[in-house]
């Protein structure tokens, strides 16, 4: 923030200064020259230190008067000279001030071109608020019907799955029973066939276990395919579930973003007196920045002046 200074106080306490000052006093003041840089001298409860500065004229209540400010020692006609720390000090706050004021000056600048852009889109926006809230709700509605209408899919969907999955098991524990029996027929199969002695008596036993045998097999392949397709079903219907659930978060999210706009489109009107009232106080900020800065100018050139 600008530093801001009393400039009757500063010409109050100098003009003060002066009088109760001792003869002593003429010989060093603002402007009096000297040798060693940064060298300190009192006068009358006055500090002055010398540094290099440059001599320059000012107008002061309608006055021309002669000022010295402080600058770095390669500036063009800068001299050494004692000046009052009070001076130095205002002169750096001054200095600080400039460059402050110099971004304020950008960041305002484009501060008030984005605020300008709003109030233009939102005098835009408003010409058409209430068909856009009519719109939002009547969409709002429809999705409503949608939103019902996908969850009372899932409990009949999540049925579907409870019943796949009975079948499923079931038809698993037939697979496994089948199995048991098939296993078993093989291998009295393959005792039979071992046994060359009987081989005549045991030929019509082996032709019906080789039949049995390939009945289970063909009974179980079957099995196992129709597994498959229940898990697959049921995969598809988890799957759609998954949509229905997905959808339905979707659906509320544009919801409730078009019970926020809705709720935005209200606020308008109260927008664009928000961003008139910012951009009044954007202006006002930066005035008083200048304001501020051409005090502290004006106090920086009475502590500078020469002879105080």
């Amino acid at each position: 923030m600008l530093r801001k200074v009393s400039t009757l106080s500063i010409a109050g306490a100098l003009i003060a200064g002066v009088l109760v000052s001792t003869p002593a006093y003429a010989a060093v003041s603002n402007g009096s020259t000297c040798t060693v840089v940064n060298k300190t001298t009192k006068v009358s409860g006055f500090t002055y230190r010398c540094v290099t500065a440059v001599k320059s004229t000012v107008t002061l209540d309608g006055t021309k008067t002669t000022i010295f400010l402080p600058a770095p020692a390669n500036t063009k006609n800068a001299k050494r000279y004692y000046l009052a720390t009070d001076c130095i000090t205002e002169t750096a706050s001054y200095t600080k001030s400039a460059k402050e004021l110099v971004t304020l000056e950008t960041s305002t600048a484009a501060a008030l071109i984005e605020i300008d852009a709003q109030i233009a889109a939102q005098n835009t926006a408003s010409a058409s608020v209430q068909t856009q809230i009519d719109a939002l709700t009547k969409e709002n509605a429809d999705i409503a019907i949608k939103i019902k209408e996908q969850t009372d899919l899932i409990p009949v969907a999540q049925k579907e799955v409870a019943d796949l999955t009975v079948k499923i098991a079931a038809v698993t524990k037939q697979i496994d029973d089948f199995t048991v029996i098939l296993n078993d027929s093989k291998a009295k199969l393959a005792t039979l066939k071992a046994d060359k002695v009987n081989a005549a008596k045991n030929a019509a036993t082996i032709s019906k276990l080789a039949t049995a045998i390939s009945g289970l097999s063909t009974s179980i392949t079957s099995l196992k395919t129709s597994n498959s397709t229940s898990k697959i079903q049921m995969q598809s219907v988890n799957g759609s579930i998954s949509k229905y659930n997905s959808s339905i978060m979707q659906l509320k999210s544009t919801v409730a973003k078009n019970l926020a706009s809705i709720e935005s489109a209200k606020k308008i009107s109260s927008n664009i007196a928000t961003l008139n009232k910012t951009k009044e106080l954007t202006t006002g900020q930066l005035k008083q920045a200048k304001d501020a800065l051409t005090q502290t100018m004006n106090s920086r050139n009475l502590l500078c002046s020469a002879g105080l």
